[in-house]
């Protein structure tokens, strides 16, 4: 296996390719193209779910590289909100093709704050939800930075996770402001992920530690039970086959950590794994339109009219990568660079779905 640090990532590009494009397949298989194909790929669903473990990892990692808060701040914000406005715009000019009615300016600008939730509007297209988990876990973790925390992340990452999981066991004390809080703060719905993530950190570049494991075990039954809690998977696979699969999600970081995924570190795997936050931005709407307008307007067969729509996404995602993302990210760094004389850390290997 490869001793840099930064081959030792690439199975999580890998990984995260792979996620989003469970994901990609959910989304166009259910709903009315279900009826037509007689099936649902329903457990894509849960893509997010490995999503938030790899971001878990990869943030705590990259947190330890920075000197200053602004050299994290800025990373992030140079890798989530180009790319992001490019994809409300396009998803914006798309929806307003199909429903020019549901378009407005207020909209469109709660959006491009990636926290439209907190304006009492609705998000443009359903998979940014997980944006607003990703920046609360982000300043979470940066807030531990400033506290001078990340050596204790352990200790207050369990304290976090028995709090979030007591506050949930006394919902019938407080419905509203418990509907409210969950609604606004979506972290307290999936953070034993997040935390797994940081624990499967610390067993690889650490060393072997059975408190580790064993609080990994418990993220684990923590995560089991907010299965009805929110997010979306409750909607579409059961809590036995929720659990099951973050099992398996559990095990298959297991392997990354021993090293036994380099397999994954292969040329398409990559590609998706490079161009899966504007796949992931880009799918939704956009291909499921997409789709039907192909198969309801033209008669394309169904299964043809998917692969045109997932072919159509990553020749998009691809050119919003390479032609946005990417050169956007460069100029922000070089800006920065030059203003504060601090290199901010490579995020090539950003691990989340949302990098």
């Amino acid at each position: 296996m490869p001793t840099t640090q930064q081959n030792r990532l690439l199975e999580l590009d890998s990984l995260r390719g792979l996620a989003a494009l469970g994901v990609v397949v959910f989304h166009f298989t259910i709903n009315e193209n279900a009826d037509k194909l007689g099936w649902e790929f329903r457990y894509g669903v849960t893509g997010v779910d490995i999503f938030f473990i790899i971001s878990g990892f990869v943030i705590f990692l990259t947190i330890q590289k920075v000197k200053k808060w602004q050299d994290f701040a800025v990373s992030r914000l140079a890798r989530l909100y180009p790319t992001f406005w490019t994809c409300v715009l396009i998803t914006a000019a798309c929806v307003y093709w199909y429903e020019p009615e549901y378009v407005s300016w207020k909209l469109l600008l709660a959006n491009l704050t990636m926290f439209p939730v907190y304006f009492g509007i609705e998000n443009l297209d359903g998979v940014y939800w997980t944006l607003l988990v990703e920046m609360i876990f982000y300043l979470w973790i940066l807030a531990i930075f400033l506290i001078r925390g990340l050596d204790k992340i352990v200790t207050i990452s369990a304290v976090c996770t028995a709090v979030i999981l007591l506050f949930h066991m006394g919902r019938n004390f407080y419905p509203d402001f418990y509907g409210y809080i969950t609604w606004k703060v979506q972290l307290l719905n999936h953070f034993p992920l997040f935390f797994s993530g940081i624990l499967f950190y610390k067993l690889k570049f650490k060393g072997f530690a059975w408190r580790y494991v064993g609080l990994i075990f418990l993220c684990m039954l923590a995560a089991f039970y907010l299965h009805d809690k929110g997010g979306r998977s409750m909607y579409h696979v059961t809590w036995l086959e929720h659990n099951l699969i973050i099992v398996f999600y559990h095990l298959v970081f297991f392997l990354f950590v021993v090293g036994r995924l380099t397999f994954l570190i292969a040329p398409p795997l990559l590609f998706l794994g490079k161009i899966s936050y504007s796949l992931y931005l880009l799918h939704q709407y956009i291909g499921t339109r997409l789709i039907h307008s192909l198969n309801t307007g033209l008669n394309m067969n169904i299964y043809l009219a998917i692969l045109v729509a997932i072919g159509f996404c990553i020749a998009l995602s691809y050119g919003v990568t390479y032609y946005v993302e990417v050169p956007a990210i460069r100029a922000i760094k070089g800006w920065y660079k030059a203003r504060h004389g601090r290199k901010l850390e490579e995020q090539d290997t950003a691990g989340a779905a949302l990098p």
